[in-house]
């Protein structure tokens, strides 16, 4: 196996693993599941978040012989070259929400704003997810196989249950109709 075959395998494992550790932790936290798990599973995802685009680096190193990492943790894009780069971006947005949320939970100790408001932060996660989802099933390269796109889906399905189960949880509904005045 040569060094841009096993890169790339590489790549495929810890985008299909972040993907599915980033819904289990939505999971978690929105159900209010074993949150010490939740924590251990939370650094477990972003490691393999910021592994996933690292790969990239070393990818586009053995490719072109450029080691850039600007161009993949922070050449971000308006209107982007073309539909892979566009892709691309949809997982460079993510990453910076992912690690947004991150660091407003392990600064929560130290910045006196984020003891209370850390939580605002963390829902970022739910947004990034679907920018990962779009980044994953436009971009993956097993995004095509069956076995893919059941896992795809079972992922959508569990965040989706997340989601209603958390705006279930705050009483969503009652709170809108107070804010609109019925």
């Amino acid at each position: 196996m040569t060094n841009l075959e096993t890169i790339n395998l590489l790549q495929r494992i810890t985008g299909i693993v972040a993907l599915g550790l980033i819904t289990l932790q939505i999971y978690l936290g929105a159900n209010h599941k074993n949150i010490k798990f939740h924590m251990i599973n939370g650094i477990i995802a972003y490691t393999f978040v910021f592994i996933h685009p690292l790969l990239l680096v070393f990818k586009n190193y053995f490719t072109y012989s450029n080691f850039d990492p600007f161009y993949v943790f922070v050449d971000a894009c308006v209107l982007c070259d073309g539909i892979y780069e566009y892709y691309v971006n949809f997982g460079r947005i993510a990453f910076y929400l992912i690690t947004i949320a991150v660091l407003a939970v392990k600064l929560r100790g130290i910045i006196p704003w984020l003891k209370t408001n850390w939580r605002k932060l963390h829902i970022l996660n739910y947004l990034a997810f679907y920018f990962v989802s779009a980044h994953a099933i436009n971009l993956g390269s097993d995004s095509k196989s069956v076995w893919f796109i059941v896992y795809f889906a079972i992922c959508q399905i569990v965040v989706l249950y997340s989601i209603f189960n958390q705006l279930k949880r705050v009483n969503f509904v009652a709170i809108l109709k107070s804010k609109l005045g019925r």
